[in-house]
């Protein structure tokens, strides 16, 4: 071999290693990019959870409508818009933790109680939306997914 092959294999290489190293750098960024972007969709989610109206209507589901469920007591308008509330909340959360949008694990973890007791208090209700007559069964189909989720 000439030493002017020489030369050309030894910058081939380097070309090849520098492409490599690219590479390389580029799937390191995509990685932290997702690791960002999950930890955006998580946070965008918990501050969605979180908010004062869906919170209270939480509290409502979990007091009064539990005691009004025990007594067979009718819920008043604003009873019903809290329940609904909780329901398409934690459908939605649902939705984007199945999608695989944001991980299940902290949702489980944390709002596991919550999703648990309220699916629980308001099950007829969602069964009764559920009704071909009323929305259909695709309706809230994704909160009775998570609390099976929540029930592992």
């Amino acid at each position: 071999m000439s030493k002017g092959e020489i030369a050309n294999l030894i910058v081939q290489s380097l070309i090849w290693l520098a492409m490599i190293a690219t590479f390389i750098v580029y799937a390191l960024q995509l990685i932290a990019m997702r690791k960002s972007s999950e930890g955006q969709n998580i946070l965008s989610l918990v501050n969605y959870l979180q908010a004062q109206d869906v919170r209270e209507a939480r509290r409502i589901v979990r007091t009064t409508i539990k005691e009004k469920n025990l007594k067979s007591e009718a819920w008043n308008d604003s009873e019903e818009r809290a329940a609904s509330l909780v329901c398409s909340t934690y459908d939605v959360a649902a939705i984007l933790i199945r999608s695989g949008v944001v991980p299940s694990k902290p949702f489980v973890e944390n709002w596991g109680p919550s999703i648990r007791d309220c699916y629980e208090v308001l099950s007829s209700y969602i069964k009764n939306m559920q009704l071909p007559q009323n929305s259909g069964p695709e309706y809230w189909d994704d909160i009775d997914w998570v609390y099976q989720q929540v029930k592992k």
